[in-house]
């Protein structure tokens, strides 16, 4: 007897509940509706940006790493940079651009055009690239405050965007701290090399 009592009391909890819930039943299958909607589209952001964060953290990234000046054979100066992929892919499609130049603390690089940059390589995961720039010849000026500018571009592909990573940087050199090494010529030491206030750049 208890148990059918039970089963009774049990259909009329749901009897009571069914007549309460009947007259709403759209507007809780709407609400419904949009909830899942809404969580949808929450785990798809969610999903979007794990995807973004694992791009930032895994794709390939150059870095210009200071080279030193030193004069070539034929007593000239010539700039030297290193790429390195400091990223955790390798870089493809690498064009680059090293340049030379001497000026005051005001000095700008001039603009630079997609068709300056040469090459093209790859860089591996870890990889290290010493460039060197067209030569340049002794500055004539006096050297206090004369700076000898290492300056260009590298574009690459980072392993995910369809699109070219750049960067631009500007390297400069106190000329009054040039040394001679052993041998002869000219040389500036990395310990002397500072970013220039103006054409560093990376996207």
């Amino acid at each position: 007897m208890y148990v059918a009592r039970s089963r009774t009391g049990a259909g009329a909890t749901m009897n009571w509940i069914n007549e309460i819930v009947t007259p709403y039943g759209g507007l809780i299958n709407t609400a419904s509706t949009f909830a899942i909607a809404i969580f949808t589209i929450v785990l798809a952001c969610v999903g979007y940006r794990q995807s973004r964060d694992a791009r930032i953290l895994q794709r390939a990234y150059l870095d210009a790493k200071f080279g030193g000046i030193q004069t070539n054979t034929a007593g000239d100066l010539v700039g030297h940079v290193t790429f390195k992929n400091v990223g955790h892919l390798p870089a493809a499609s690498v064009f680059w651009l090293v340049n030379l130049s001497s000026g005051y603390a005001d000095w700008k690089p001039e603009k630079i055009r997609s068709r300056d940059t040469m090459g093209e390589s790859v860089l591996p995961i870890g990889a290290e690239w010493p460039r060197g720039s067209p030569s340049l010849p002794h500055p004539q000026e006096n050297p206090k405050g004369l700076y000898i500018y290492v300056w260009g571009r590298v574009t690459y592909r980072d392993g995910f965007k369809w699109r070219k990573r750049r960067l631009d940087f500007c390297h400069r050199y106190p000329w009054e701290k040039r040394e001679t090494p052993t041998g002869g010529g000219v040389k500036i030491s990395t310990e002397w090399a500072r970013y220039h206030d103006v054409g560093n750049y990376a996207n």
